[in-house]
């Protein structure tokens, strides 16, 4: 119902642009676009000062735990190099241990 009064409304003002100036008719259905878009359009609603707290703080929460899961991530991937150079040079220990015995 609320549609139909505003395009109503919009109608309204346009037939009486067209009536004012009857050769301009492209005036009028532009007119009514621009009424009919401006009444369609939402309000901005206000926000209460809680709720943008909130909202602000679940954003920075979410900051942290990415930034946490990516800290968690790096020391995951230092400790894999780690234990690859601990690997890498065990077998080379181990190869030097038996290329001694060998000779």
């Amino acid at each position: 119902m609320k549609v139909f009064l505003k395009i109503l409304f919009a109608s309204l003002i346009a037939g009486t642009w067209h009536q004012i100036d009857s050769e301009s008719g492209g005036v009028a259905i532009a007119l009514f676009l621009f009424v009919l878009a401006v009444l369609l359009m939402n309000p901005v609603k206000f926000q209460s000062p809680e709720k943008r707290e909130e909202y602000i703080q679940k954003i920075r929460e979410k900051k942290e735990q990415k930034l946490a899961i990516a800290r968690k991530q790096k020391e995951e991937r230092a400790r894999l190099r780690k234990e690859k150079q601990d690997r890498e040079e065990q077998e080379k220990r181990e190869f030097q241990a038996r290329m001694k015995n060998n000779q």
